[in-house]
């Protein structure tokens, strides 16, 4: 039987108070969700993107959702630039002393068929953030997950495992990270490093601000969703916060769908009359 200790720590599996998280690309949709989620669940929250206004919109928002009125730190960055990386960290540590989760959730989505002439220019654009961005600052806050028996969450997607057509260079980084994740949860297990991912499916990222075919794309998902509706940043941030809460300690180097279910009804087309020409 197990001892009170293990129901106490499941009663308070959600409680960070105390932790410091970075989430990247925070200034708005998925990422800004997580952030938001961590804050009101007692988290000093380091908040990151390269427009100034959004990250300190998203900052005001986490604030007013602390328990302690905690304030973020807020960090303008571009991921791409190693100068940059280093002072995310550097600014982490001298306002609050350490780091205990790192989310990779920075990406771009700049599509292009391989016939297209932009396509290795559309490629290189994302490798250089998906993922030498995520992979750089990773490897730089080792060294303070370590001490913290911390945590690491990349943000792939489920196009991993059902590719649609005109998305290749996203498929190849989000495959990157999840080859990572796998990779880094043998080599920095002995570290006390957990290292997983969450999957998203189709999310409705920044509800109210899509065009008429962004809209006849989130109708068809929800029709296809075996949940029956389309998904929700929270949804994201909600599986985020598990995977790095004390529910999940036993669990590395896993990738953790959260899609309502609907890679099993997407074929190849699904997505032909979004994002391509």
């Amino acid at each position: 039987m197990a001892s009170n200790d293990f129901y106490d720590e499941v009663r308070n599996s959600r409680n960070f108070t105390g932790k410091v998280v970075i989430v990247t690309g925070s200034g708005a949709g998925i990422g800004a969700s997580i952030v938001r989620l961590y804050s009101a669940l007692g988290a000093n929250v380091v908040i990151t993107s390269r427009k100034a206004d959004a990250v300190h919109k998203v900052a005001l928002e986490a604030q007013q959702l602390s328990p302690k009125k905690l304030k973020p730190l807020e960090v303008i960055a571009d991921l791409t630039k190693s100068d940059e990386l280093t002072n995310l960290l550097t600014e982490t540590i001298k306002t609050f002393g350490k780091l205990d989760i790192l989310v990779n959730n920075a990406a771009g989505i700049p599509l292009a068929l391989i016939t297209d002439p932009k396509f290795i220019d559309e490629l290189k654009s994302t490798e250089a953030l998906d993922i030498n961005a995520n992979l750089e600052l990773t490897q730089l806050a080792i060294p303070y997950l370590e001490k913290t028996k911390g945590n690491i969450v990349m943000i792939t997607s489920t196009l991993t495992e059902r590719p649609l057509k005109g998305w290749l260079n996203l498929i190849i980084a989000k495959s990157a990270l999840e080859d990572a994740t796998k990779v880094l949860s043998f080599e920095l297990g002995s570290k006390g490093i957990r290292v997983n991912s969450v999957s998203p499916g189709i999310i409705d990222s920044n509800p109210g601000t899509h065009d008429q075919t962004f809209v006849g794309l989130l109708n068809k998902t929800a029709k296809r969703t075996p949940l029956g509706r389309v998904g929700q940043p929270n949804d994201i941030a909600a599986a985020v916060v598990f995977l790095s809460s004390s529910d999940a300690r036993f669990i590395t180097g896993h990738s953790l769908v959260v899609d309502g279910g609907l890679k099993y009804n997407m074929d190849s087309d699904f997505l032909e009359d979004y994002g391509l020409e």
